[in-house]
């Protein structure tokens, strides 16, 4: 991945379409850029091969929704996307901003991490031009391949000027989400992302970006960690999925070896008392924890018996993991007490409806 995803090319339009928004497409690879051996395989298939170029080849009559500046930053399976990899994409999504002609960005991104990477960018871009992340759960040589329809919606979505303040979207499926609380919900379904609680924030129906309600003030924390867009070096952050019999030697080891530790835990962020007990004293040693679930729906409230771990409110395990993250590294000036007290803050913050 380039740091600055230099390969820049313009698709031809004719001359009535100047007068339309410019979208800049950033490709990173992923299913949408899949190849099977068969238009019949969905499943078995080579992630992040065709380049963007191929793809919009796909997409006859994209020029009538906008001017497409396309950008190649990346072919890769999202599985095996890094912070380092996070980092690239907003250098490579504040590059594009610059233009005063474009209006927003489009990310094609594997959807195995994209909602992890959807919150980075969520959190470190600011609000004012769109960026919008779209992937696909079918290949790209599929007989009813997603990726093309996403592209246009996501293209719609960006060129809306109704997308402006929101912060980082994601659209799949017709469906316009918040970075904020979009997660995935399926294995190999089109309708593979939701924000159970909160719901959509909008549609695409026929390239059009259709928004249920205005904005109703700033996005919570968009941009909040502006100042370390680019940066890679994030502090380590763990995820521990809690379970019955869970074993302590995975607690001691990330206690002993993280700056941060995210439990997806049982029910409301409850955990074993063996596990609570080496937590909490690994945070009276400057760990900041984080209590998240694992049940995929509903959020993590405050408990007296679990203090001083931070509850995640509405936030996944892995978004818990990208704001600890962040957060960290914003504060890691700080004395241990004041570093907890600005993720909770955070996590307030972040992980409201």
């Amino acid at each position: 991945m380039s740091p600055l995803c230099p390969s820049v090319s313009h698709v031809q339009t004719a001359a009535p379409a100047v007068s339309l928004p410019q979208v800049a497409l950033l490709a990173t690879g992923g299913t949408i850029a899949g190849v099977a051996a068969s238009p019949l395989e969905q499943i078995d298939y080579a992630a992040g091969v065709l380049g963007v170029e191929r793809m919009l080849e796909s997409l006859p009559g994209i020029e009538g929704v906008a001017r497409i500046v396309r950008r190649q930053c990346a072919n890769l399976p999202s599985e095996n996307c890094t912070p380092e990899h996070w980092a690239l994409l907003a250098q490579g999504c504040a590059l594009a901003l610059q233009d005063p002609e474009t209006c927003g960005a489009v990310l094609t991104h594997g959807t195995d991490t994209l909602e992890e990477s959807a919150f980075y960018l969520y959190l470190t871009l600011p609000p004012e031009k769109p960026v919008v992340l779209t992937g696909a759960m079918r290949p790209a040589t599929s007989l009813s391949a997603d990726g093309p329809i996403n592209i246009r919606d996501a293209v719609a979505v960006a060129a809306s000027p109704a997308a402006c303040g929101r912060g980082a979207l994601l659209v799949m499926n017709g469906r316009i989400l918040s970075a904020r609380t979009a997660i995935k919900i399926a294995t190999v379904d089109v309708e593979a992302f939701a924000a159970p609680e909160s719901g959509g924030l909008g549609r695409a129906i026929n390239g059009q970006a259709l928004f249920f309600a205005d904005c109703g003030g700033p996005a919570p924390l968009a941009g909040a960690y502006a100042a370390l867009a680019g940066r890679a070096d994030l502090p380590r952050v763990d995820v521990l999925y809690a379970c019955a019999g869970m074993a302590t030697d995975l607690v001691r080891h990330s206690a002993a070896h993280a700056q941060g530790l995210v439990l997806a835990g049982m029910g409301n962020g409850s955990m074993p008392s063996a596990v609570r007990d080496l937590l909490r004293e690994a945070a009276g040693q400057g760990l900041t924890v984080v209590r998240a679930s694992r049940t995929g729906a509903g959020p993590v409230t405050p408990l007296p018996g679990y203090a001083p771990f931070i509850p995640s409110g509405m936030l996944s395990p892995a978004k818990a993991r990208v704001l600890l993250m962040l957060s960290l590294a914003a504060t890691a000036h700080l004395p241990p007490a004041h570093r907890q007290a600005a993720a909770a803050a955070a996590f307030a913050q972040g992980g409201r409806l």
